[in-house]
């Protein structure tokens, strides 16, 4: 009977998701002009051709000499198949659905998922960064996650980028990825709202109030009352930067590294477990799949990476190349890969079968095709075997529409890999 009222929940949550989804695109497709109500309060207009008469337009600073920001014409406000859930109830339930199995069967996991957050929470008490930095990443839902995550560039190139967001000049970008809940990248299908209430797990600071420190920001309520199971902060970060990857593969390493941050972020401030975060991962990878294997989507996100190339090429005044070459990073790529695969299981210990092969998901090889387009689809997928992490941890999925769990794409995108004679590959 459990399962049945379950079902029916996801059935109802999921026809809403894909009925309000669609409302959205819907609405959003008519691109407002100067002659139009005003919009409601802390509601902005969208980067887009044909509004930039109204008066909340992000009107971009120009500069002699710089790229013309171009945003993208009406067009490219609707009309992706990707608004939807490639999964079952038109949301991502199903590659994180073994979260039911490890509370009903799995005591020691849920006690070491607890554990783990506390211990987290509390070694940041005497770390005030670390907590700032934290609540920042927090506020990126709403605000958007580039200018938070920009740092991920290097020192130079997130300099450029910060600037040229904050002068109006990345439109293409900005509508896609910038503007926390209303990026066009994102969705409700991909909000996890319908997988917490389908979940209903409570957060670590309700459960275990004695044992989570709080840390407030006068800014903003950071301890919602939402469920926590998964977390969509986490799930935010992963897509936005997963799709930002596609756009900057030079740097994706780095860029996926802090989302992962983010996803750790929720840990300090006490409001997620382990669990949710990889959760969280899972959901935004499988979600950006969706968006990159949209074709319409596909060929927005590219011209947006064009936008980025275009403009900070610019502001250095030599290739992109070059300036990696020299700048500070985020991270080295073997720092953001150990770090990234850390987090993949933030210490939680395997709990199901480790001999299983890696079925790598349907949509996943394709993720790799802005660093290996000279490889086939069953060679990216290899790419993807050759670098999962190893089988069993917690939410693994074991069985024939594979594990989203095991994929490491900062693995996979800080590798190289030398094609044989009759095709197999191998990488390093």
């Amino acid at each position: 009977m459990k399962g049945l009222c379950a079902v029916a929940i996801l059935n109802n949550v999921g026809k809403t998701a894909i009925a309000a989804v669609a409302a959205t695109a819907v609405s959003l497709s008519v691109v407002p002009s100067a002659s139009t109500a005003e919009l409601p309060d802390g509601v902005s207009v969208p980067p887009v051709a044909g509004a930039e008469a109204v008066p909340t337009y992000p009107t971009p600073v120009q500069h002699p000499g710089a790229p013309v920001p171009q945003p993208f014409s009406p067009d490219y406000v609707g009309g992706y198949i990707s608004d939807i859930s490639s999964y079952d109830y038109g949301v991502y339930w199903q590659p994180i659905n073994g979260f039911e199995d490890l509370r009903a069967n799995h005591p020691e996991v849920m006690q070491e998922n607890l554990d783990r957050v506390v211990q987290i929470n509390n070694e940041a008490k005497n770390n005030p960064a670390q907590i700032q930095r934290a609540q920042n990443d927090a506020m990126a839902d709403k605000d958007g996650v580039l200018k938070a995550f920009s740092d991920a560039l290097g020192s130079e190139l997130g300099g450029y980028f910060l600037d040229a967001l904050n002068e109006n000049r990345l439109p293409k970008t900005t509508f896609l990825l910038g503007g926390g809940y209303t990026a066009r990248a994102g969705g409700l299908a991909s909000s996890t709202f319908a997988e917490k209430e389908y979940f209903g797990y409570e957060r670590p600071f309700v459960v275990a109030p004695d044992r989570i420190n709080r840390y407030e920001s006068p800014q903003r309520d950071l301890y919602g009352t939402s469920k926590s199971f998964p977390s969509g902060h986490t799930n935010q970060a992963t897509w936005a930067t997963t799709l930002l990857t596609m756009a900057l593969p030079e740097l994706g390493p780095q860029i996926l590294d802090r989302g992962a941050e983010a996803g750790y972020n929720r840990m300090v401030l006490g409001v997620h477990y382990p669990l949710d975060v990889i959760g969280g991962r899972i959901t935004g990878t499988a979600a950006a799949a969706d968006r990159w294997n949209d074709l319409k989507m596909r060929d927005a996100i590219r011209q947006a990476g064009d936008e980025i190339r275009a403009e900070l090429q610019w502001r250095a005044g030599r290739p992109l190349a070059d300036v990696i070459a020299t700048d500070t990073p985020y991270r080295t790529n073997s720092q953001a890969v150990a770090e990234y695969t850390q987090r993949m299981t933030h210490g939680l210990k395997p709990v199901y079968n480790q001999n299983a092969p890696m079925i790598v998901p349907q949509a996943a090889p394709d993720l790799l095709l802005p660093k290996f387009p000279n490889l086939t689809y069953n060679q990216r997928a290899e790419v993807l075997r050759q670098t999962a992490l190893p089988t069993g941890y917690p939410l693994d999925k074991q069985g024939p529409e594979g594990s989203w769990q095991r994929i490491n794409l900062a693995a996979a995108y800080a590798a190289t890999v030398d094609v044989a004679a009759d095709g197999s590959v191998t990488v390093h």
